[in-house]
């Protein structure tokens, strides 16, 4: 017996995101903190509420992805980095194959769903890593399958949305989205809009309970607060970060987001039932204002795209099983040649990434100098500079937590780098006793460092030391 037509399309979609993920390799700087945080949970026995690896911050800390980072953790420690990846990749696929199946089971067909689950793919790709977003990601396809089978007979079915939010809760920040889908939800049911109608309050005690369980954190009830520091417009932090800025339509990475809104437009009165309507805009408009909401923006649209694209293609014509066999065995050809050619392709760079894309050379050379130097890192490395300093004692200026840090802390980590006026008396003040910089920095580019003298320096990073400590370390040119 052949696979069905969505078994042969999952199957790629599975393949391509752990082959991806996997020869993509450690190269996320966030990655690495993340990793170190949930080592650092488990040798504590406890959640951080300080953060223990910044020099320039000494405020409290929010670890709201404590439970990922743990995961994260044990994963790697056990069964290495590769394997946890391709974990991770099955859960990318998972967030975008859970609702198409579960669509699929309520007689959506796989034509109408390729294509949806084809730009998802796509818009995922930039993203899948292991990092505890991709969970958010597959908890949030989950929290849509428990909403489309929703139906007034079941006792059962919408309290399960409560333990999911607890899980979610304390896995990532993201799940402040899936409290917004179920309010979307319940306030659709108020109107009469979906299959829980009868029950409208039961709706109501599920959004109660779902936002409850959202406060069932280390933080605590105060953690249901956490999620307002990304409102924030003035903050410089999230305006400075890649991933936190608009969506830019001439990266052909966002091209993906650009399809769904257009496709959102065009088919929003075609079928679909207005709570998912609503959940795809709101996923649409998340992916506008930042571009690390696109994955959601993905998954959220995906029913809303189906179920509407479906009804524009019916009625269908029937096929015989007589053609279905020949077309059933060209999907498996096609399939297999997509696999084969993704498993050729990416793995060669397995294992190659992070001394290409990190200054392994640069931050070796400050281990053997100064292994518990308090080190102004460049953002981008800042994650990963935690995973070789905090073991022996190190500390980052500033890293990859941008939700934590105050404005002021960024606007001095810019005016050091970029070799403002005073910037010397500024590292001072902080306590900064070593620099290490791309190549491109301002600051590692000027003629006069006072105090600070180079002592490594190659095609991606120099290092700076204070000149006393330079002169004891053998450095290899000052200024």
């Amino acid at each position: 017996m052949l696979p069905s037509p969505l078994t042969i399309l999952a199957a790629v979609v599975v393949a391509f995101f752990v082959v991806l993920a996997v020869a993509r390799g450690p190269v996320d700087a966030d990655y690495w903190w993340h990793l170190e945080t949930g080592r650092l949970i488990l040798e504590r026995g406890g959640v951080p509420s300080t953060d223990p690896f910044s020099f320039a911050y000494d405020g409290p800390w929010v670890a709201h992805e404590w439970m990922g980072e743990v995961l994260i953790a044990v994963l790697v420690t056990g069964i290495g980095y590769a394997p946890t990846a391709a974990l991770f990749g099955v859960a990318a696929a998972g967030s975008l194959l859970a609702p198409a199946v579960a669509i699929h089971r309520r007689g959506i067909s796989v034509r109408a769903l390729a294509p949806w689950l084809v730009v998802g793919t796509y818009i995922l790709a930039s993203f899948a890593t292991v990092r505890p977003q991709v969970l958010s990601w597959l908890l949030l396809g989950v929290l849509l399958v428990l909403l489309l089978g929703m139906r007034a007979e079941q006792r059962i079915r919408p309290w399960l949305v409560i333990p999911l939010m607890a899980v979610w809760a304390n896995l990532h920040g993201l799940w402040v989205v899936g409290v917004a889908v179920v309010a979307i939800y319940a306030a659709f049911t108020l109107l009469g809009r979906t299959p829980l109608a009868p029950r409208r309050w039961t709706a109501v005690g599920m959004l109660i309970g779902a936002v409850v369980a959202s406060g069932l954190t280390p933080a605590g009830p105060a953690g249901l607060l956490y999620p307002l520091r990304y409102l924030r417009q003035d903050d410089w932090g999230t305006s400075f970060i890649a991933e936190w800025q608009p969506a830019d339509f001439t990266d052909p990475r966002q091209w993906g987001v650009a399809i769904l809104i257009i496709a959102v437009i065009l088919l929003v009165r075609r079928g679909a039932p207005g709570w998912l309507t609503a959940v795809a805009i709101a996923g649409c408009v998340g992916a506008l204002i930042a571009v690390r909401n696109a994955p959601l923006a993905a998954v959220m649209a995906l029913p809303m795209l189906a179920t509407a694209l479906d009804a524009r293609l019916r009625p269908t014509t029937h096929r015989s099983a007589s053609s279905a066999r020949p077309r059933r065995l060209l999907e498996l050809g096609i399939a297999a040649a997509v696999v084969a050619a993704i498993a050729i392709v990416l793995p060669p760079a397995i294992g190659q990434a992070e001394n290409e894309v990190f200054p392994a050379t640069a931050m070796d050379r400050l281990v053997e100098a100064d292994a518990d130097a308090r080190a102004l890192v460049d953002y981008d490395w800042g994650g990963w500079a935690i995973h070789r300093l905090h073991e022996s004692g190190g500390s980052v200026f500033i890293d990859g937590r941008s939700d934590m840090y105050p404005r002021t802390i960024f606007e001095d980590y810019r005016a050091i780098r970029s070799a403002e006026p005073g910037w010397p008396d500024l590292a001072r003040e902080y306590g900064v006793e070593a620099i290490l910089l791309r190549t491109a920095a301002p600051l590692v580019r000027a003629d006069d460092r006072p105090g600070w003298c180079e002592v490594h320096r190659d095609l991606r990073a120099v290092l700076l030391l204070p000149c006393d400590q330079a002169a004891t370390s053998g450095r290899s040119g000052s200024s």
